[in-house]
């Protein structure tokens, strides 16, 4: 009995981490996409304002080569900001708690608990030491 009840603590770990990470990834997914609206926005104003400061400095394929450089420049570091993956602590909680119930559900799985009271009893002693008699003799 009990190692049911510890797989379904487990799998309510499991449903409360899924849960969590599920309500994560939507936050980062619209907050992602509202800034790529103005990202967006604002890059093409960049772009019109970069073209505009280096005409007298450099030529046409220079200043779109610069204005390149600088765009990849901030995709670089948007992306190493979007790849950071850290998990809440509610979720590092969630998981050691599905692991440890597992764990113990895995190893109440054996003979001995199975049998519950009956692997204690003097009865199932005397049968087993009777059978392993018989074996030797």
């Amino acid at each position: 009995m009990r190692a049911f009840r510890l797989v379904s603590v487990s799998l309510e770990a499991e449903r409360v981490l899924l849960g969590l990470q599920a309500k994560r990834f939507a936050v980062k997914a619209v907050l992602g996409l509202v800034a790529a609206v103005f990202l967006i926005a604002a890059f093409a104003m960049l772009h019109v304002l970069a073209w505009l400061a280096l005409e007298p400095q450099l030529s046409p394929l220079a200043r779109a080569g610069v204005i390149l450089a600088g765009d990849l420049v901030i995709a670089g570091i948007l992306l190493a900001l979007v790849l950071r993956d850290n998990p809440s602590r509610q979720e590092i909680e969630a998981r050691m708690l599905r692991d440890n119930a597992f764990s113990q559900a895995r190893a109440s799985f054996g003979l001995l608990p199975m049998l519950g009271g009956m692997a204690r009893s003097p009865l199932l002693g005397m049968i087993i030491g009777m059978m392993s008699r018989r074996k030797r003799g």
